[in-house]
């Protein structure tokens, strides 16, 4: 996705701090990924190694399997030499997975700034009352296929979230706030007729405006 498109919708000091943060997880990202190829990379040849030293030590020991070697006789040397080498193939794994730890999840942070992105580009087209509450609304219905965001409809179809969010607003009229008498908005009630605030009972902080939203929307906020 190109963020650049977002420059006039966010604005510029918005858009800095946006494009500043998707830089720096992109950057981290790739940090990530590079160090996660060189440490498998490293896996891959100490693995390689291991298993010539364990070709090795069953050559030296005279037998052809591990089932052989369990059937030998105690020694101090073989027990000690099991135990490096279980030692040495343990700190491999742990080391694989913990490259793979930290390449997930940067990547998951740079999805979230993806997934915010979108979100405000596909709000900002519309006046809604209570934006956070809408936002809160549609951010669990968006869906990853591949590198595209796309957001779920009632019916389970995917479609662009800018297309799902103005199905909302158009099947929602009263969740946007009043564009004069008889408009959209003023089916919302409390502005019906165009006096006070445009929020009406809504207004006030996040808690407040989302209690009132579930009280007049309660099908909204369940979703």
């Amino acid at each position: 996705m190109d963020i650049e498109a977002l420059k006039d919708k966010l604005g510029d000091e918005t858009f800095a701090k946006l494009k500043a943060h998707v830089d720096d997880l992109t950057g981290q990202r790739d940090a990530a990924r590079n160090e996660s190829i060189n440490k498998r990379k490293a896996l891959q040849t100490e693995n390689e190694t291991l298993k010539a030293f364990k070709s090795k030590a069953l050559e030296k020991l005279g037998v052809d399997s591990d089932e052989d070697l369990d059937a030998l006789p105690d020694a101090k040397g073989q027990a000690d030499a099991a135990k490096q080498f279980e030692a040495k193939l343990k700190k491999a794994e742990r080391e694989r997975d913990e490259a793979k730890a930290a390449a997930e999840a940067v990547t998951g942070q740079l999805r979230g700034s993806r997934q915010k992105a979108v979100i405000a580009d596909a709000l900002g087209k519309h006046e809604f009352v209570a934006r956070d509450v809408v936002e809160a609304f549609v951010a669990p219905r968006l869906v990853w296929e591949g590198e595209e965001i796309m957001f779920k409809a009632d019916d389970g179809k995917l479609v662009a979230v800018a297309d799902g969010v103005a199905g909302l607003a158009k099947s929602r009229p009263e969740l946007l706030k009043p564009t004069g008498t008889g408009g959209a908005g003023a089916r919302a009630g409390g502005n019906a007729g165009g006096g006070g605030s445009s929020k009406g009972d809504l207004g006030g902080d996040r808690g407040a405006r989302t209690a009132a939203i579930a009280a007049r929307f309660p099908d909204l906020a369940a979703g």
